[in-house]
Formats: C-alpha cells, sequence, structure tokens
C-alpha cells in the first residue's frame, strides 16, 4: 500500500512535467532559429558587416569568419558594401566563399561599389542596391611603370573570369549578359536599373527598409532551406587581426617593406653587422604580404623564426643577443595576430579537415623557414664567440693618454684604440698600462710593473 501511494504522489507531478515541456518548446520557437515541419529553418536575426575600402586579404577572412559565426548562430548574414574594389585574387576567393555559404548572405549595397566589391555582389542569396548608388565597372586592370591603370584584355585572364561570374549570375537568377558587360566594358548602372535589368533584387534606402523588404523571402543554401523572419540586427564588430592583414596587404605598404627589408640585408651582410639581418628579415616576409604571399604560411614563418631568434638570443647575451630576443618576440606578436581564429580552433580541437595539403604545405615551409632561421641564428652565436675571443682586451697593454686618478676616468691607447679608463691607484699620462678588466666600453687598468 505503501509503494501504491508513492506511485501516486509521483503521478501528481506529471501535469508539471508537461507543461514545463510546452513552455520550453514554446521558448525555443520565439527565441531561436527552428526547423517547422515544411523543412524550412526560420533566421530571426541577422548579423550586419559594415565592409569599406580595399577588397583585400583582410576582407576576406572577414567574410569567412562571419560566414561561419552566422551559421553556428542560425543567423542571417548582411554584407553592407561600399567600395572602390579590390584585389582580383582575393575578389574571386570571397565569391566561392560566399557561393558556398551555409548561411544565408544578403548583399547591400548601400553606396557606390564598383569592380571586385560589385563581383563579390553577384553570388550572394538577396541583392539589394541603393537607389542612388552604383555599381558594375568590373574590367580588371594592372598598373604600369608610369602609374597609370591599363585594363586587361588578355584572354586567359578575361575569359575565365566572365565564366566564372557570369555562371555565378545564372545560378543566382541574375542578369548573366550585364555581368559579362560589367567585365569586358566597364558598363555602370544605378539602383534602380540594377533592378530593371534584373541584377538586382530590390532597392532599399536604408539597412531597416532592406530588412523589412525581404520579410518572408525564402533562400536556399548548400545547408537547406531559410524563410527570413528577421527582427533583430547587429553589428559584426571589428577585426584587429583583419585590419592587419589589410594594412600589409596593400601595395604601397608591401613596397616600402620589401625596399626596407632589401637594403637592410644589404648593409647587414656588407658591413658585417649580421645582427641586423632578423629585423631586415621581418620587413622582407611583412612586404611579401602585399606580393601575394599566403598568410598561413607567413604566420607560420614568423612564429617558428622568431622563437629560434629568442633561443638564439639567451645563448648570445649582451646587447647582440638583447637585440635578437626583441626582434623574435616582434616576430612572434605579429604571426601570433596574423592568426585566424579557426585556425586556434583547429589546432585546438584537432578536426578531420586540419592535415589539408594547403595547411600542411605551409606548415612544411614554416618549418623550412625556421629551421633557415635557426642556422642563422646559431652562426651568429659561433660569430659572437669568435668574436669575443679575437677582440678580447682584458691582458692587453697599452699607455695612458692623460693622467688617471682613483675614482675619475681617463683615456688610454689600447691596440691602437682610445678607450675609457678607470684605475685603482694613480697613473701619469705616458705610463705604460695593462688592462685587467672591462665593464662594456669602460676599461679597468693598473700601471705594468
Amino acid at each position: 500500500m505503501k509503494r501504491e501511494s508513492s506511485l501516486l504522489q509521483y503521478k501528481a507531478f506529471y501535469p508539471a512535467l508537461i507543461a514545463l515541456m510546452f513552455i520550453a518548446l514554446a521558448l525555443q520557437a520565439i527565441v531561436g532559429s527552428t526547423q517547422p515541419q515544411d523543412g524550412q529553418y526560420v533566421v530571426r536575426e541577422a548579423i550586419v558587416a559594415t565592409l569599406r575600402g580595399t577588397v583585400d586579404q583582410g576582407m576576406k577572412r572577414y567574410i569567412q569568419d562571419l560566414i561561419d559565426r552566422a551559421y553556428r548562430e542560425k543567423a542571417a548574414l548582411i554584407l553592407d558594401i561600399q567600395s572602390p574594389g579590390g584585389f582580383l585574387g582575393d575578389t574571386m576567393d570571397i565569391a566561392d566563399v560566399i557561393f558556398n555559404s551555409k548561411a544565408p548572405v544578403i548583399g547591400y549595397a548601400s553606396g557606390d561599389s564598383f569592380s571586385g566589391a560589385t563581383l563579390i555582389l553577384i553570388p550572394v542569396h538577396i541583392l539589394a542596391v541603393n537607389p542612388r548608388a552604383l555599381v558594375g565597372d568590373a574590367q580588371p586592370v594592372t598598373i604600369d611603370q608610369t602609374g597609370r591603370l591599363v585594363p586587361i584584355t588578355e584572354p586567359k585572364i578575361v575569359n575565365p573570369l566572365v565564366k566564372k561570374f557570369t555562371d555565378y549570375a545564372s545560378q543566382r537568377g541574375r542578369n548573366a549578359t550585364l555581368v559579362a558587360m560589367f567585365i569586358l566594358n566597364a558598363t555602370v548602372v544605378n539602383g534602380e536599373e540594377a533592378v530593371k535589368l534584373h541584377f538586382a533584387d530590390l532597392t532599399a534606402g536604408s539597412l531597416n527598409k532592406l530588412v523589412e523588404e525581404i520579410r518572408g523571402r525564402v533562400v536556399n543554401t548548400t545547408a537547406g532551406s531559410y524563410r527570413l523572419e528577421i527582427e533583430s540586427i547587429s553589428q559584426a564588430g571589428d577585426c584587429f587581426s583583419c585590419r592587419i592583414l589589410s594594412f600589409f596587404s596593400d601595395p604601397t605598404v608591401s613596397s616600402i617593406m620589401l625596399t626596407i627589408g632589401i637594403f637592410s640585408a644589404i648593409f647587414a651582410i656588407a658591413s658585417g653587422h649580421l645582427i641586423a639581418l632578423p629585423v631586415a628579415l621581418v620587413f622582407i616576409m611583412l612586404g611579401l604580404v602585399g606580393a601575394g604571399l599566403q598568410v598561413d604560411l607567413l604566420t607560420m614563418a614568423l612564429i617558428l623564426i622568431g622563437a629560434s631568434f629568442i633561443v638564439a638570443g639567451f645563448a648570445i647575451g649582451h646587447a647582440d643577443g638583447g637585440i635578437l630576443m626583441t626582434a623574435g618576440a616582434v616576430m612572434i606578436a605579429l604571426g601570433a595576430a596574423l592568426l585566424p581564429v579557426s585556425g586556434r580552433e583547429i589546432l585546438i580541437g584537432g578536426s578531420s579537415g586540419f592535415p589539408t595539403t594547403i595547411y600542411g604545405f605551409s606548415l612544411g615551409v614554416g618549418i623550412a623557414s625556421a629551421a633557415v632561421g635557426g642556422i642563422v641564428a646559431w652562426q651568429l652565436v659561433v660569430l659572437r664567440r669568435k668574436r669575443s675571443e679575437i677582440f678580447e682586451i682584458v691582458g692587453k697593454e697599452g699607455v695612458a693618454k692623460e693622467d688617471i686618478e682613483p675614482g675619475r676616468e681617463g683615456y688610454v691607447l689600447v691596440e691602437g684604440e682610445l678607450w675609457r679608463a678607470v684605475s685603482m691607484e694613480p697613473i701619469k699620462a705616458g705610463d705604460p698600462i695593462v688592462v685587467i678588466g672591462r665593464k662594456g666600453f669602460l676599461l679597468e687598468v693598473r700601471k705594468k710593473t
């Protein structure tokens, strides 16, 4: 009987448990993105990325990180862009990332967006243009020796570019002919014309207007179908490592870095001051970013070579070792700043995507660069020790050039060079002396007996 009554007591809680389950389901439907029975995810939040300036490696990393974040949070990503364009390779990479996005990506040309900025808008799932904004002018160009922009007409460059982006346009239901005219003829249209010519999906004078216009629309991504019911938008925030990467990707900064690095290396070798080579190496490697060096390769090389220089600095000691350790610390700091967030997650989580061909190649080159840096650092250690043995001045003889009183400095001539010196005993000018100690550039001497 006791057992039966206890069961009845537990049964009394059943209605409360069922009520809690219904409350939890209701909260999930209100707060988060759920998957209704029709198979569509409902998106109630949007992340806004404000993109200004050049389309480069920094922007590429920024967009990739935000797409991954939007997919994790089941949110939409709005790219608010206003840019004159940028680098062709980075533009094509960004377009690939957007086209293959698992999260809904909405493009919004809030201001004039030319060249590469126009091209990365083509593969977005929904494209809006401000009525007063201009898009187009996507003909590839190069800069000649005089600084003039020269259009590229080489078929091996233009034809693959046209094919790639007209295919993207067709996949997204955009005017592929107009896209080809953007690239081949540098055609430009405004927002209203872009909609009439079926390049853009709608015009919007502001972000809030855009969110209202796309409410209820369905977007198909590589991860499934999404229905946009956006109720709140939030700014994506800044990306420190992306800004650093964009700064060093600038061609002007790149050329300055390379020039400083090359001339520093020439000076270090010609003057025999090999301790300046680490500094030259830092400038050269940072300059190579703007020349297209893979950032993963640069990151691994900076960290591993920096570590080698710090170890060598400890072995050398003195002022030269301090310079070497400082250069190593700067290299490690720059390498850490350029590390992508996804790279940290892979290294910690042990993702199966870690041992890829590209990352393996970057790692191999980074280790090889670190080995070269280690060899250079070791040679600096050997050179420093040899110099210490060859130019050891303790025990050398010389002559006092002026009177030296205890507690006061005077000058002596040793091995044909003038040195500042102190003595515990009075020494007259012209007296022969012997060096018995050294503190930096100050000698401790006594009279020769």
